[in-house]
């Protein structure tokens, strides 16, 4: 079992995705694109204060394609040269990326590549915008990259499995082999060829706390999160969201990462109020993480945190 201490930070750079896919919040512009960027200073500063929490990876992705970032190559080699662990995913379904060996020779440690097809007539279903041609391509380049230059690049080819493309498990399985990459294989959340994921706008996640208001919370009964107490959600513009499981939206906002303590923002996740409605599945809390959270409830201002777990005992 873990011991709760912190993992992994999801930092997106860049504030766009250039798919459409339907079983992604993104891809159904609930989150819009912008042109908004994180400077190469802000993510320095934002590597060393996740350095400085005890964190030691760094996925340079959440909501957002990352190579759609030309310079991301420059925030590989920061948070390399900081000692972190770098992962990347992404769809490459792009027809060029001109910075595709020097970012992966800059540190990038395992790159996932998404995939819902071998055709493309079935990829086309969920990764909506996409071309499996592009992709096979880039995969192509990224074998002959891993081949030319010494590193310890991992490639997971991870297929999104639905009712409609689970046949193409084991030709992919075959691919994989062949070019020397890993295939994992996740059942996909939802059903591309429906538009329920519309539905899931900012006023959903408040009505779905509102309503779970009077219900007591999982972690009020000395359960815990992993998300909450390993993981770090943080957007182009350095702002901590509750976590990488939900949308980036502004009721489920935490506050500025560099402007907030370790036990602020961790005693701001456990006072929120949509953790009451959430599903993720949880365990028993550790020894350790019962007393990070005691550590930080007790240093932080309670009566600041909005919420009605505010002031919730804290039950061992």
């Amino acid at each position: 079992m873990t011991d709760g201490v912190p993992d992994i930070a999801w930092v997106d750079t860049i504030d766009v995705c250039q798919l459409k896919c339907p079983t992604c919040i993104r891809g159904v512009r609930g989150l819009p694109n912008s042109s908004r960027k994180m400077s190469l200073d802000t993510f320095t500063a934002i590597v060393a204060r996740l350095r400085d929490q005890g964190f030691e990876k760094i996925g340079l992705f959440n909501w957002t394609e990352p190579f759609l970032n030309q310079k991301i190559h420059e925030y590989v080699a920061v948070a390399k040269s900081s000692g972190f662990w770098i992962t990347l995913s992404s769809t490459l379904s792009l027809r060029h990326i001109d910075n595709l060996e020097e970012t992966l020779v800059a540190g990038v440690d395992l790159l996932t590549v998404s995939l819902s097809g071998i055709d493309q007539e079935t990829y086309q279903i969920n990764h909506v915008g996409g071309e499996l041609d592009y992709v096979m391509n880039n995969l192509n380049l990224v074998r002959e990259i891993r081949l030319r230059n010494p590193m310890s690049l991992r490639v997971d080819l991870r297929l999104l499995k639905f009712d409609y493309n689970a046949g193409h498990e084991q030709p992919l399985r075959g691919y994989s082999e062949r070019m020397g990459f890993n295939l994992e294989v996740i059942n996909g959340v939802g059903n591309p060829k429906s538009n329920w994921l519309t539905q899931m706008d900012d006023g959903h996640f408040v009505r779905e706390a509102a309503a779970a208001a009077d219900k007591p919370s999982p972690e009020d009964e000395g359960k815990a999160c992993e998300l909450m107490f390993r993981q770090m959600t943080i957007d182009c513009v350095g702002d901590v969201y509750i976590c990488c499981a939900m949308p980036n939206y502004p009721s489920l906002r935490i506050g500025k990462f560099l402007e907030m303590t370790a036990n602020e923002i961790l005693a701001a996740k456990y006072v929120h109020p949509f953790c009451r409605a959430c599903t993720m599945p949880r365990r028993d809390r550790t020894e350790a993480e019962q007393a990070r959270l005691q550590d930080a409830m007790k240093t932080v201002m309670i009566e600041n945190l909005a919420g009605p777990k505010a002031k919730a005992p804290l039950v061992a």
